[in-house]
């Protein structure tokens, strides 16, 4: 696994010559979900305290499908971010609904208790998303054991990698915001980074496993 300075450095050269579509994309999901957030506001009156909730539900896929796309963008160093956001976001709508309702109802619950374990379950089940797309053939229960196995041994080091972006979150503050459409792209293609290392390390390990046995 590599530092976090090594993540970071490794998601602004992919993000390099993409930068612009990086924006879009972001810029399009904000707004998305504003007109989402807006609509349902006015619609419902005096039951507005729901909105939060269907405006959530509404937006998993696209949430999904953005995510997926940095993923692509660092892996395969595809820079059609746009499409494979639509693509990534039409594929298994409402399996992608279903699996991240559940990975959010799991950490809601355990933070309910107290607020420690509800961020272990975050960390535990942050490749949600990333498993979702790359194993379309399990089900949503199995994607969110395999991401709480996966893990196993990371969470720490997704704490730090996550908190790292404190500062730049709060000079965002300074922006109004507007910082958003860039910090967003690097933080998702800085996960992808890890998500990656992830990834490999436990083919790698399952693959000693098999070989010992």
């Amino acid at each position: 696994m590599r530092t976090n300075q090594e993540y970071k450095n490794a998601a602004l050269s992919a993000l390099k010559a993409s930068w612009p579509q990086s924006v879009v994309a972001t810029f399009i999901v904000l707004v998305f979900s504003g007109i989402i957030n807006s609509t349902i506001w006015f619609s419902m009156g005096t039951f507005s305290k729901v909105v939060p909730s269907v405006v959530t539900i509404i937006a998993l896929p696209f949430v999904v499908g953005y995510i997926n796309a940095f993923s692509r963008l660092y892996y395969n160093s595809d820079k059609a971010l746009l499409e494979n956001m639509r693509t990534m976001t039409g594929t298994g709508v409402f399996r992608s609904i279903a699996g991240m309702l559940l990975m959010s109802v799991v950490v809601s619950v355990l933070s309910l208790a107290l607020l420690i374990p509800g961020v272990i379950a975050s960390m535990a089940l942050f490749l949600t998303p990333y498993l979702l797309n790359d194993n379309p053939d399990l089900s949503v229960v199995d994607v969110l054991r395999l991401s709480r196995k996966m893990m196993n041994g990371h969470k720490m080091q997704l704490f730090k990698l996550q908190l790292s972006f404190l500062g730049w979150a709060l000079l965002n503050v300074l922006t109004l915001g507007i910082g958003t459409l860039w910090l967003l792209p690097y933080m998702m293609t800085t996960m992808a980074a890890f998500y990656q290392d992830v990834r490999e390390q436990y083919i790698m390990k399952e693959g000693q496993q098999e070989s010992a046995s």
